[in-house]
């Protein structure tokens, strides 16, 4: 049965992704949120974080993360930095409390694979395999039935957006190139505060050893398909706030012969928020929307397809992926709030 109002808590709700969801729950007209938490900033308004005085209550204050407050919920979302969702999600779900991760804790199925990217015990390996990915465009279903979910990270957003659809094609793959650039804000609010003296009239690549994202893509595509190839990728920060901009190359080992932009525009009939252009895209296009803007073109290269998009990377990056979870979840339409 679909409920009118579901009574909502955000833990860690003062990082960039933490800010965004407040701001796309106060105003989404089925959501009712109890309580806000930061450490840092317990016992402070939210007004004076989220410029949303009229929506928001001039007495909303953030609460410390263990207020008891957050038992009389009905969904948690966390949006705490990896390590620290994992040691509070038993104690949510015992009480029946659904919860939406913001945080990379459940999206990897591995559990060595993730303790090697991040460098920590797992204290709650048991919910790695009945985590659900929270990317919509594939796991609709069982994102509806869901009692964990994670929600993708921004790389894996764009980057898995971009060329799931290719995989779906009959053409043997040689090798994805996967080149990915975002704003400072990708970094969270303390590193983004940093850097910005640092990026100012400055572009640069980083964590070219291997970015822990990295993991995350190769997992799903190795779900979806069957086929085994190189798949590079390659992160860097732009000087602007927010914003990913991403290029990939597709080499395949045989003629392209057909429309790949026919496939792309199949494969996302049903998808209100993945938009395939004739043009390459911008980023200003996507800024503070839920969308992703897609285009596909022939490369200069024999056998192979040049793809750019787009997204904003902390909406559909991060909060508004998690708002459309909600909304699968609880059987709204899946653009509540977002539109």
């Amino acid at each position: 049965m679909k409920k009118s109002k579901v009574k909502i808590g955000i833990i860690g709700a003062s990082g960039y992704a933490g800010e965004e969801l407040v701001r796309l729950l106060i105003k989404h007209p089925n959501s009712n949120l109890l309580a806000v938490s930061s450490r840092q900033l317990s016992g402070q308004y939210v007004k004076d974080l989220i410029e949303e005085e009229n929506l928001i209550g001039e007495n909303f204050k953030f609460v410390p993360p263990n207020d008891d407050i957050f038992y009389d919920c009905e969904l948690i979302f966390l949006c705490t930095p990896h390590g620290v969702s994992m040691n509070l999600v038993n104690n949510f779900l015992a009480k029946n409390i659904k919860i939406i991760d913001l945080s990379a804790d459940f999206r990897l199925k591995d559990l060595k694979t993730w303790e090697s990217w991040y460098g920590l015990k797992h204290s709650s390996p048991e919910n790695l395999k009945h985590s659900v990915y929270g990317f919509p465009e594939l796991f609709r279903e069982e994102i509806k039935k869901a009692k964990l979910i994670a929600v993708p990270g921004c790389y894996p957003t764009v980057s898995l957006l971009s060329v799931l659809p290719a995989l779906t094609s009959e053409h043997s793959i040689d090798n994805i190139i996967i080149d990915a650039k975002s704003g400072m804000t990708g970094a969270g609010r303390a590193s983004s505060k940093n850097l910005s003296g640092e990026m100012l009239e400055n572009f640069k690549a980083y964590n070219t050893q291997g970015h822990r994202h990295y993991p995350e893509i190769e997992q799903t595509i190795k779900l979806l398909s069957k086929q085994r190839f190189d798949l590079s990728f390659t992160t860097q920060l732009l000087p602007i706030r927010r914003g990913i901009y991403l290029t990939a190359y597709i080499k395949f080992n045989s003629v392209i012969n057909f429309s790949f932009v026919d496939i792309y525009k199949e494969f996302y009939r049903n998808s209100e928020f993945i938009k395939i252009l004739d043009e390459a895209p911008d980023l200003k296009s996507v800024a503070n929307t839920n969308d992703c803007l897609i285009s596909v073109h022939e490369s200069s290269i024999k056998n192979q397809i040049l793809i750019t998009s787009c997204i904003d990377n902390l909406i559909k990056g991060a909060s508004g992926q998690a708002v459309e979870c909600f909304n699968l979840l609880y059987a709204f339409d899946q653009n509540t709030g977002l539109i």
